[in-house]
């Protein structure tokens, strides 16, 4: 019996961790458990120190949380070891779908680019998410040095409680202290370094989650959008966007189907309307009624003369 209950813990923390599609009630189904069981699971994870998140009744485990980072450790990288996996990787073939897919997941893994526009990898840009990192995992502020805005147009240093580096790219979610808001920052515009500060986290209650879906957009809400479609955009759904095969459900000999995660309906449905004839929609009426809108733009722009 013990066993079985540690047993669901973990799947629990497997399915919490980076989680964005699943509510408890989804959670409590797939392991056998009721809701009130998660819940109350959700709570005891959180009182030992998991970062724990809940957007809109999505509840997940952030994956910079004390024993997630620490086990995650034994693959961690020096910034020296991180440009030369870099600098192969970007040399590599771009139409392979293997070397797309490790590109993907060296980005999501690191919050890091593995091109940079003068084909080399930046050092400066891996020793600062370096001490992002260490400031996240231990709840420390840090400074960025010589920040370039380029909303507000000035270059000042940001005093800064780093809580969350997005997938696919090379930013970082923060609380900004002297604005009292939480903001995206880019790491590529720290134009000087990240200096680890000894003071604590202030203002942990302050720190709203931020989600990347797989198509690269971010935001603090997300929609989830459930589809079917052909294995021709399965396929291309795992080979070009890092979407892991468990996530399909095989509905017959021809179709499968899906839930995922929307950040923004332009990047989602630049997707769909680039494979009108492979997926459908079947949850999703916002992303449907923006594909509807855009293809109406298009069609009154291009009638026949």
């Amino acid at each position: 019996m013990e066993l079985s209950k540690f047993e669901r813990q973990l799947k629990m923390l497997e399915l919490l961790i980076g989680n964005c599609t699943l509510t408890p009630k989804e959670i409590g189904e797939k392991l056998d458990m009721s809701v009130r069981s998660v819940y109350r699971y959700i709570e005891f994870f959180e009182g030992v120190g998991f970062h724990v998140f809940n957007d809109h009744g999505i509840y997940s485990i952030d994956y910079n949380s004390p024993f997630v980072a620490n086990i995650t450790q034994k693959m961690h990288f020096r910034a020296d070891e991180l440009q030369l996996l870099a600098d192969m990787l970007g040399r590599e073939d771009g139409s392979d779908p293997v070397v797309n897919r490790l590109k993907q997941k060296f980005r999501s893994a690191y919050g890091i680019e593995t091109e940079q526009e003068d084909g080399k990898y930046n050092k400066r840009n891996a020793e600062n998410l370096e001490n992002i990192r260490k400031a996240i995992n231990n709840r420390h502020a840090c400074i960025f040095q010589k920040y370039e805005s380029l909303n507000s147009k000035t270059t000042k240093d940001r005093f800064v409680e780093p809580y969350q580096v997005l997938k696919a790219s090379n930013e970082v979610r923060c609380y900004e202290v002297e604005s009292g808001q939480c903001k995206t920052f880019k790491i590529s515009r720290i134009k000087g370094s990240v200096i680890y500060s000894d003071k604590k986290w202030e203002h942990r209650e302050k720190h709203t989650n931020y989600f990347t879906d797989i198509f690269g957009f971010s935001s603090d809400k997300v929609s989830r959008v459930i589809i079917r479609l052909t294995n021709v955009a399965r396929r291309i759904l795992i080979e070009e966007y890092g979407v892991d095969e468990s996530m399909f459900l095989v509905e017959d000999g021809v179709h499968y189907l899906a839930s995922l995660s929307v950040c923004n309906n332009k990047g989602a449905g630049r997707f769909f309307m680039g494979m009108l004839n492979e997926v459908e929609i079947i949850k999703g009426k916002a992303l449907q009624d923006y594909i509807n809108q855009e293809i109406e733009k298009y069609n009154s722009k291009n009638k026949p003369k």
